[in-house]
């Protein structure tokens, strides 16, 4: 399926969004002839008793402002790129308490086509909580950026987690608009030896007939760890970018984020495409 709407969702709190994830975004829409919309999320600071204390809800009114101000300068940025790259854009602030307009972004998601986000810094920070209350509950799939990726956007080089699962399955359709870009699509399988001869080889034989160069990598687990070994390789072998499932087990009413998505989250180097 083409993608023809990519959503852009982003942060404004103490400091702005990072420049880096707007300029991809820029250039991916660019590349794929597709409309840009962002959403920035403006977590608005409440403080109940602040009309009693005059001087307290001063300084939240002023933080409110800083982070509105930071909002509008991101959007304007962004406009200003996507003018000069002949994108269509468009842009708007939720400003609301952090559960609401993470919500509303939530809901926005589900009717693009694909979501950008950028990397959290920490695993109890709001921009955590972004990431996976979108991968998790919007029903599309996520790329994930980090802040510090300078390699612009191409796909020239991927590579793709397999284990034969249904999510890796969603994730390699998902990804299909990007596989038949690249001039190399690296197929790595990190499971025991029988799994990932069989669940490999068929995917790899499926994908030599959507692009140019197709192989397959076979890793056994080092450490004991398929998310280490798997951030290992990608590490190693810097590709433009990563495809797979994600998982996460039901709890009660949360989600405990599965080893090897939690990894790869938290630490990846490169973009990430996730699809739940």
């Amino acid at each position: 399926m083409a993608i023809k709407t990519v959503l852009l969702g982003l942060l404004a709190e103490d400091v702005s969004p990072p420049d880096a994830v707007v300029q991809y975004n820029v250039a991916l829409c660019d590349s794929l002839r597709a409309h840009l919309a962002c959403k920035i999320i403006v977590p608005m600071l409440d403080l109940p008793a602040g009309r009693l204390v005059p001087l307290a809800q001063a300084v939240v009114d002023e933080l409110n402002d800083e982070r509105c101000k930071r909002a509008e300068d991101t959007i304007a940025r962004l406009k200003a790129a996507a003018l000069v790259s002949g994108v269509t854009a468009d842009a708007k602030t939720l400003q609301a308490p952090y559960a609401v307009a993470r919500a509303d972004l939530i809901t926005a998601a589900r009717a693009a086509d694909l979501i950008v986000l950028p990397q959290s810094k920490g695993v109890l920070s709001f921009e955590a909580g972004l990431v996976e209350g979108v991968l998790f509950g919007a029903g599309r799939p996520v790329l994930v950026v980090p802040a510090e990726w300078d390699n612009g956007c191409q796909f020239r080089r991927i590579v793709v987690a397999w284990d034969g699962g249904a999510r890796a399955a969603r994730a390699v359709g998902d990804a299909l608009p990007f596989i038949e870009m690249a001039e190399d699509v690296e197929v790595v399988c990190v499971a025991d030896r029988d799994a990932r001869s069989i669940a490999g080889a068929d995917v790899t034989e499926n994908l030599a007939r959507h692009c140019r160069r197709v192989r397959l990598t076979e890793l056994p687990v080092q450490h004991d760890d398929a998310g280490w070994t798997l951030r290992d390789h990608v590490d190693y072998v810097k590709p433009d970018l990563l495809v797979m499932g994600a998982y996460a087990h039901a709890r009660v009413i949360q989600f405990v984020i599965g080893g090897v998505t939690s990894q790869m989250l938290q630490y990846a180097k490169t973009p990430v495409l996730y699809s739940y």
